[in-house]
């Protein structure tokens, strides 16, 4: 009887760890990656396309 309940603690320990995993992998691409429309990125666009420029 007690032989059928031992591997649901692994199995559910196994899939939190993979969510947990794939959450932290987004969020750090998240963080890293600085997006279009932040005022700092408009910023170095405009820098770059100053010293292109010159």
């Amino acid at each position: 009887m007690n032989e059928a309940k031992k591997p649901f603690p692994y199995l559910v320990m196994g899939i939190s760890l993979l969510l947990g995993c794939m959450f932290l992998g987004f969020f750090f691409l998240a963080v890293t990656n600085e997006p279009e429309y932040m005022p700092s990125y408009q910023k170095k666009l405009a820098e770059a396309a100053h010293v292109q420029h010159q």
